[in-house]
C-alpha cells in the first residue's frame, strides 16, 4: 500500500539568523560564527591543529549575504571579532568573485 506524502521546503535556518544578526547590527557588514551541522555541500575536513571552522558571513548588496567557510585559531571567540579584523580577514581568502560582490555593494552604499 502507497501511502501519499507531501512535504514544505522548509527555509534555511542558518540563513535566516544571519539575516535576524545583521538586521540588529545595521552597522555591521561582517559576522564570524560557527558552521551548522551540514551546511556547505562539501564536508569542510581538519581546521588544522589549534584552529576550528568557522563561517565568516559578509553583508551584500540587497540584504544578500555571503558565507565562506574559514579555518581560524580556535582561541578567537565569535563575539570579539572585530568589524575590521573580519574585513583584513575577507580580503586575505575571499575568492575573486566575492570581492567584486563586496565592492558593488560598498560603493552602492557610498552612493546612497
Amino acid at each position: 500500500m502507497a501511502r501519499k506524502l507531501s512535504g514544505k521546503v522548509v527555509a534555511d535556518v542558518t540563513a535566516l539568523a544571519d539575516k535576524a544578526w545583521f538586521d540588529a547590527r545595521p552597522e555591521r557588514d561582517f559576522m564570524l560564527r560557527d558552521p551548522a551541522p551540514l551546511e556547505f555541500k562539501d564536508p569542510l575536513g581538519e581546521a588544522g591543529e589549534g584552529f576550528s571552522w568557522r563561517v565568516l558571513v559578509v553583508r551584500l548588496d540587497g540584504g544578500s549575504r555571503l558565507r565562506l567557510p574559514i579555518s581560524l585559531a580556535w582561541d578567537l571567540h565569535n563575539d570579539h571579532a572585530k568589524e575590521q579584523h573580519l574585513a583584513v580577514i575577507f580580503e586575505q581568502v575571499a575568492p575573486e568573485q566575492a570581492k567584486v560582490l563586496r565592492a558593488k555593494a560598498v560603493a552602492k552604499t557610498a552612493r546612497a
